[in-house]
């Protein structure tokens, strides 16, 4: 001690930073092997934290999966949002090898030019971007290899895809992982396997099923489902034949599951050539009213509080308005307690009908998406013609009241064919003797009258929501179309499909961090506003045909002869007309200031709040501690 106390000063100070520079060393050193994957993530998905989905996707793996990772530096150089890009990949690649024991092997590789690692690269699919005019290549890709060869890679990866990560990355670990896929059975009236638009290529949703589900066609002759399919897929079914609704029927008798989608009016099927009217809308009414539910197929719900503003052509002329056919359905809508919906962040949607239970209702239902208080059930007709925004937005009377647009049916149900199986027509029993005369007769089960086990279905009111352009942005990235979602469509099918099927591994993390943050309050003040315009344009309207219907009753001098002689009556009424029209005209331009007060009023308080809240409230902390360390300080003074 009397040692230290005799030490010059100055040599004490440099052994304490040599000291302490050792010690940091260390701590940088251990911190790196044992802490290298913990961090603390503020957002509010939690984008940079793994879910359960993920863990349990992992903790399935039976056999190794080898990640080849290729990077190149050169790339992040020149981009350094692709090179932070690239330490988010490998961290959270990283962080699954640790939580896969072993059964994960990650290779960063640099596939410099015209190299063996290059080449393999370009084997792998892995995408070359061009650094500079020399025609040298950057990649920023994986491939991902099981023991069997089995192949999966992601091209590239694109910062803008972030908030999807980890869904991509555990997706591709579960195709490699479960080859056996849980089968699904398709009824459709629509071209979602093959469409002609599409050069005959799927629906690009299609792409979302066949990622983790095998699909099998169901045709209207069908008689039977058979008892390996897992879940019933129908999607926007049209009139059913007999047999085919009497197999849908013991299908779900056996204790077969259903998700299904119906339509008041699908876009597509409207934009067919030739289509008649009525032929967008779709309907299970045979099944629906004996099981107690309650759809009706020529009314769509408009909810005013998510109707998206449109420009169409209407009489030649573009009309902006509100479409009370077309919603984004965001969280406040979903339920937060259901697992298909709990962890979406937006649906839209498109003239989507409502559900409801019949009085005498065997089932029950639990509903998963409901429009808001302001809504109103709307005659499918206004949209199954000439579209025009306007005219259907003016009719607009909200019914105060929420209406169910998905859910969720349980409970036992009875067979929609008591009698059994419906007898074959006098004209089909011909042909089928013609047509099959060598086939053998489909052997049925015996008849069900009650289900055995409880029904076990989702029924979506609306099958639009499949289309790409309702929940899919396509950008061109050096002659590869990148795709990304914009709203959670397709994970609300896949999910359900999950769910339904008995496998929920992947619900957790799919839907995760959707860049749709609306802002619901200057929505509202906007929509108050437009309202308000909205009727007063409406009185201005009335005014208008009342005036042109009392000058039409009055009868004017010099009518059909090139010269109107008006009355002192007539000039009046004209000079009235004007003065009421400028002071409508007034208050139009006044309720327009108003909202654009009220946006800006709401801006400045966002801006303050973001921006100069947390460093006032430092600021106070700091001059209270100053004051206080003053006050002590005195104190001191004071005793000492």
């Amino acid at each position: 001690m009397q040692a230290l106390e005799n030490m010059d000063r100055k040599k004490l100070a440099i052994a304490g930073l040599v000291v302490a520079t050792i010690f940091l060393f260390f701590v940088n050193i251990w911190s790196s092997l044992e802490i290298q994957s913990a961090q603390l993530d503020l957002t509010e998905n939690k984008l940079y934290t793994l879910s359960d989905g993920t863990k349990e996707v992992i903790k399935t793996i039976d056999e190794p999966i080898t990640f080849r990772l290729y990077y190149s530096p050169t790339f992040g150089e020149i981009s350094p949002a692709h090179g932070n890009y690239f330490k988010r990949v490998r961290e959270l690649l990283e962080h699954f090898q640790v939580i896969s024991g072993g059964k994960i092997n990650l290779k960063v590789i640099n596939p410099v030019s015209f190299s063996v690692e290059e080449d393999e690269a370009v084997k792998f699919g892995i995408q070359g971007v061009p650094l500079d005019q020399s025609g040298e290549l950057g990649y920023f890709g994986m491939a991902a290899v099981n023991s069997t060869d089995d192949r999966k890679n992601i091209p590239f990866f694109n910062p803008q895809r972030e908030q999807f990560l980890e869904y991509d990355l555990t997706r591709l670990v579960f195709e490699l992982a479960q080859p056996k896929k849980k089968k699904v059975g398709l009824i459709t009236s629509l071209l979602i396997e093959a469409d002609p638009l599409l050069q005959y290529k799927p629906w690009p949703i299609m792409a979302q099923v066949t990622q983790f589900f095998e699909v099998k066609s169901i045709d209207s002759a069908t008689k039977k489902i058979g008892d390996d399919i897992d879940v019933l897929l129908m999607v926007h079914p049209k009139i059913l034949e007999d047999d085919l609704m009497y197999a849908v029927d013991q299908f779900v008798m056996r204790g077969g599951r259903l998700l299904v989608f119906l339509d008041p009016q699908n876009e597509t099927a409207r934009m067919t050539p030739q289509a008649p009217p009525g032929a967008g809308s779709s309907e299970l009414k045979k099944l629906f009213d004996v099981w107690g539910i309650d759809y009706d197929e020529d009314k769509f719900v408009g909810d005013r509080t998510r109707a998206i503003r449109v420009q169409a052509p209407v009489n030649g002329k573009d009309v902006i308005a509100d479409y009370l056919s077309w919603g984004i359905y965001d969280k406040r809508a979903l339920n937060d307690d259901d697992v298909v919906t709990g962890q979406l962040t937006a649906i839209s949607l498109a003239s989507a009908g409502t559900l409801a239970l019949k009085k005498d209702a065997s089932v029950k239902m639990t509903p998963l998406l409901q429009t808001s208080k302001i809504s109103q059930r709307i005659d499918a007709k206004l949209v199954r013609g000439q579209i025009n925004p306007e005219a259907i937005l003016k009719q607009f009377k909200s019914e105060n009241k929420s209406f169910t647009i998905a859910a969720r049916f349980s409970g036992k149900v009875k067979s929609a064919f008591p009698d059994g199986p419906p007898k074959p027509k006098k004209d089909a029993k011909k042909k089928a003797k013609e047509s099959d005369g060598d086939k053998k007769p489909v052997k049925l089960a015996p008849h069900l009258g009650e289900s055995k086990t409880d029904l076990n279905m989702i029924v979506m009111a609306d099958s639009d929501l499949l289309t790409s352009r309702f929940w899919l942005q396509q950008q061109d990235f050096f002659g590869q179309k990148i795709s990304s979602p914009v709203s959670n469509n397709a994970d609300f099918l896949v999910n359900s499909l999950e769910n339904l099927g008995g496998s929920q591994a992947l619900i957790s993390l799919r839907s995760r961090g959707l860049s749709l943050r609306p802002f619901h309050t200057i929505q509202d003040i906007k929509n108050a506003a437009e309202d308000k315009y909205r009727q007063t344009e409406q009185q201005l309207s009335g005014k208008l045909k009342e005036l042109q219907g009392k000058l039409q009753g009055l009868n004017v001098e010099g009518k059909g002869k090139g010269k109107i002689i008006l009355t002192s009556a007539q000039q009046k009424a004209f000079k009235q007309f004007r003065a009421e029209m400028l002071s409508v005209r007034k208050q139009l331009r006044d309720v327009q200031l108003a909202l654009r007060k009220d946006i800006e009023k709401l801006d400045t308080q966002l801006k303050i709040l973001n921006i100069w809240t947390i460093p006032v409230v430092i600021a106070i902390i700091a001059l209270v501690m100053m004051v206080i360390r003053r006050q002590r300080y005195k104190q001191q003074i004071a005793q000492g």
